[in-house]
Formats: C-alpha cells, structure tokens, sequence
C-alpha cells in the first residue's frame, strides 16, 4: 500500500445560502430589516391613530357643523380671534370647511405627535442597544459603525414615511367620502401630501436633534432635551414675549404652509427638511466618532437600596419599572403643566364674551376659564399617553420571560404565580408613581396661571385608572397566552379605545359600540364630574387581569 505525501488538504468553508429578500426585510441578515421588524409595534400605532384621526376627521366636521349657515358662522368667527392663538394653533382659514377646522384644531396635534414618536424612537435606536451591549455583538461583524448608523435610520425614516402616506391617503378618502364638496371640504390628493410632508419634517427635524444627541446624552437625556426644545418652540410661536426664540421656530417658519386649505409654502417646508437631515448626519457622524455606549448622560440621582430590588419579588419587579415611571410622570407632568399654564393667559384674553362664543363653538363642551376645562379638551391625548405607559410597563414585565430571566427567578423560592402578581402589583405601583408626578405638574401650571388646581389634580386620578387597566389585560395575555405579544396587544387596546370614543358619536353608532371604550365611562374627571361605572370598571379589570395571568401562568410552559 501506498502513502501520498503532499501538501495538507485544505477543507472547503461551509456556504450559507442566500437570504431570500423577504426573510431580509423582516429581519433575517440586514439590520435594516431587523430594525422594521422591531419598530412594527410602534408602526401600527402611529399609523392607526393617524389614519384613523385623519378619516375620522370628514364625519365630526358633517356632525358639529351640519348646514351650510353654521360653516359660514363658523368661518366669520375669524377676525375675532386673538394674534397668539392663531400663532400657537395655526392659522384659521376657511375654519368652515373640513381642511381648515381639521388644520386649526388638530394640526399641532398631528405635527406634535408624530414629532414625539420619531423623538422616542431616534433616541433609542442606537443608544439603547449601546447600552445593552447587543450592539457590541454587532459591531464585530463585517458591518461599519456608519453602515449600523445609516441601515437603522434607514428603517425609522421608512416607517414615518409609510405612515405619512397613510395619513395623506387618510385624509384624502376622509374628504371624499364624508365631506360636502359643495361647502369647500374636498381636499385633493397634492393638499394631503403637503399636509403628510408638514408633519413628517417637523419630525425629522426634533427627531434629528434626539438621534444627534443620543451619542452624546444617552436615550433618556436625548429624548428629554429634544421634547424640551419641541414644546418649548412651539410655545414660543405663540406668544410675543417669545418672539426672538420664535424665529429659530420650524412652526414658525412654516406658519403660511395651510396645505389642507391649498395654500402652500414650500419653501420653509423644504427647509425644516433640510435642517432634518443635517441633525441626522450630524447623529451619524457623532456616533462614528464616538466608543459604543459612553454618554455624559443626564440621569436622575442613584436609587436606594429597597427601591432596586433587594427586598423580594415586588420589589425587584418595582426597581426595574421605577425608571420609566419617572420618564412618563415627567413627561406628562411637563405636558400638563404647560396647558395648565396657559389657563390663565388664554382666560383672560377669552373674556370678551364674542370670543368666549367664538371658542365654544369651535371647542364645544369645554369650561375654557378653567384649568380642568382645558385638560378635558385634551383628555384623550392624556389617556392615549397613559395607556401606551401602561402597555411598556408591562413590557418592562414581560421581558423576565421574554428575555430568558425568568428561569433564574423561579430557581429561587418564587413560585410562578407570585412572579405574575408580584409584577402586576409592580406596575400598578410605577402607574401610581407616574399619576403623581402628572398631577403634581398639573398643579404647578394652574398655581403659575393662577387658576383652582383640585379638581384637575384629583381628575389626573383618572389617567393612572386606565393606565391599571391596561396593566391587567397585558398580564392576563402574558400570563394566559405569549408574554412577547402582551405589550402589544395591550397597546392595540389603547389604539381601539380611542378610535372608538372618537368615532361613535359623530358616526351615531349604537350606544354599545361606544361603551365598548374604556374612557367612555369617566365622565368629565379633570372637572370633577366621575362616573363610577368607569371608576369600578378599571378596578375590576386591572385586579381581575393580573389573577388570571396569575393563574394562566400555572397552566402553560414557560418559554425559552
């Protein structure tokens, strides 16, 4: 037998076949697709409550103004209303039609909410996975900082733009089948993309100043500057003591582009984008000059002891929501500080009683000499916000099991059940947190408005309520179903609730469709009118969520 000598054989590495573009899109070989694929929760959100706002919109003008006299009592109104508030809320033209009460009465709305998410979502895109150390493992692949960078901005800005497209088309479909087009309501398709490009810039913009600070501040310090200087600049457009800030203002800039009435101004539109982009290249350049996961940051002081966690289950479960109930509370508080400040400026320059009329028939219902007049009229935003809290609060939650820590949990004597209502009670403790901190905001801008501050704070009471509920239907999915959908089927939830308080009335749905809403059954807290049915409701749900989870937990596996 013979042996052949020779050069050692060299083996054949191991071929991957390629990734279909499909399987890359949802997340499979491309940080691209990774980052759509974790970004779909936040996605169906802002969509569903823009589109739905935007079709909602043809029916409540059809409902509050019905005949062609009151569009023209309406659109008359006009002169009457002071320079600073046609400045803060935008300007009322053609107010009888559906583009112009849509533009005036809820265009900050649109602009600032959307704002919000491309803040939230831009500050932590990179900053949060820094934080973790997953990015670390990312950054060891053949991938750039600047390529990780650009594919993870790549994906928000898909996002915001298929969201952009759905509230144009929204808005369009809004207009042509709801709205009279004998009374000006048409709103053709080019008016929708300019109203979409408005807002969609404004948050390219404030989410540029988050995405370039979070190399810098970290998630939390860049989202709180960049929501700062968000109110802060739009406050400043409304008011004339402001009037040097106001002029570095994209509200400002933008003020003469009224794209759903058909008067545009591309232009600033143009340019607000522009400025957008520099912040975002800023953002990448700074994180490619920058070591993964180093911020100054701007953090709240170190927590004690007992408050992280060292004394039992709900303890632990309380130290790991205490963070994020901080963020809310501040952010809500700062929120419900500001209108309630503004009650006193806007009260008095309402005391003309032709104005008084001219403002109970645009906002009809609401006592605006009060403070609790004007947080009613923004209640919903109010609820929407807590019941997204309450949705990461069991996020927060959900992760022990998502995230594979919840084996080690039960290796210590913690039984499953306890884990569940160990975390619920946890939430329910960061919501009562968060509530405070609103109602203490809430407080401080009537006292700085010099308006009655107690029934408004003891109506804030409310937000934590629905909050809880949304506690107990999260856990009871996890603890019944899937912990990795409870977040997002308690957001949905949220989503349902209020398109359905929204459109019910003006759609004059059956009264069970609309009592099917959660926030229908409060009645008018910020002014001090309850209805207890909703009180009890909330109880009941968020007691009754969290022991079925509890018991739904006992009766599956738990996931690996």
């Amino acid at each position: 037998m013979s042996v052949s000598a020779g050069a050692p054989r060299t083996r054949a590495a191991a071929s991957f076949p390629p990734i279909p573009l499909h399987r890359r899109l949802y997340g499979f070989g491309s940080i691209y697709g990774k980052t759509i694929r974790d970004s779909r929760l936040a996605f169906i959100i802002a969509a569903g409550l823009l589109g739905g706002m935007a079709l909602i919109m043809g029916v409540a003008v059809a409902s509050v103004f019905p005949t062609p006299a009151a569009r023209l009592a309406v659109d008359e109104l006009v002169g009457s209303i002071p320079e600073s508030m046609i400045n803060l809320f935008g300007k009322p033209v053609e107010l009888g039609t559906l583009g112009g009460y849509m533009t005036f009465k809820y265009g900050a709305i649109f602009a600032l909410g959307t704002a919000l998410w491309s803040i939230l979502a831009l500050s932590s895109t990179l900053a949060s996975e820094a934080r973790r150390g997953s990015l670390d493992f990312v950054a060891v692949a053949p991938f750039g900082k600047r390529r990780i960078a650009l594919e993870k901005l790549a994906a928000h800005l898909t996002m915001l733009w298929l969201a952009m497209a759905i509230l144009a088309v929204a808005t369009t479909t809004s207009s042509t089948l709801f709205g009279d087009a004998a009374l000006g309501d048409q709103i053709p398709p080019l008016s929708s993309f300019g109203f979409a490009l408005w807002a969609g810039f404004l948050a390219m913009f404030f989410g540029g100043i988050a995405f370039a600070l979070s190399p810098v501040l970290g998630r939390a310090g860049a989202a709180g500057v960049a929501s700062l200087v968000m109110i802060v600049l739009w406050v400043a457009n409304g008011f004339a003591a402001f009037d040097a800030l106001a002029t570095v203002s994209p509200f400002r800039w933008t003020a003469d582009h009224v794209a759903l009435v058909g008067q545009y101004d591309w232009a600033p539109v143009a340019l607000v984008g522009v400025v957008g982009v520099a912040f975002l290249a800023i953002g990448v350049e700074l994180f490619m000059r920058r070591d993964l996961g180093v911020t100054s940051g701007l953090s709240l002081p170190g927590l004690p002891g007992p408050v992280l966690g060292v004394h039992g289950p709900v303890s632990r479960a309380f130290g790991d929501e205490l963070p994020r109930a901080i963020s809310w509370g501040i952010g809500l508080g700062l929120m419900g500080a500001l209108v309630a400040s503004l009650v006193g400026p806007m009260a008095d320059q309402l005391s003309d009683s032709s104005l008084m009329a001219t403002f109970a028939a645009i906002f009809p219902g609401f006592d605006l000499t009060s403070a609790g007049g004007w947080l009613q009229m923004y209640a919903q935003l109010f609820f929407i916000a807590a019941g997204f809290a309450g949705a990461t609060f069991v996020s927060k939650w959900a992760s022990d099991e998502t995230e594979g820590r919840l084996e080690m949990v039960l290796t210590s004597p913690t039984a499953r059940a306890r884990w569940v209502i160990a975390g619920g009670i946890a939430a329910i403790l960061a919501v009562a947190v968060m509530t405070v901190l609103f109602a203490i905001g809430v407080g401080l801008g009537a006292v700085s408005g010099d308006v009655a501050a107690g029934d408004p704070m003891v109506g804030s009471a409310s937000l934590g309520l629905y909050a809880a509920a949304i506690i107990g239907i999260g856990v009871a999915i996890g603890g019944l179903w899937r912990t990795s959908l409870a977040a997002e089927i308690a957001a949905l939830v949220v989503v349902a609730t209020y398109l359905i308080d929204l459109v019910a009335p003006p759609l004059k749905l059956p009264d069970w469709v609309h009592q099917l809403a959660l926030t229908a059954h409060f009645g008018q807290p910020m002014v001090g009118q309850w209805d207890p049915a909703g009180v009890l409701a909330c109880v009941v749900i968020a007691v009754g969520g969290i022991l079925l989870g509890a018991w739904g937990i006992t009766r599956r596996d738990v996931a690996r």
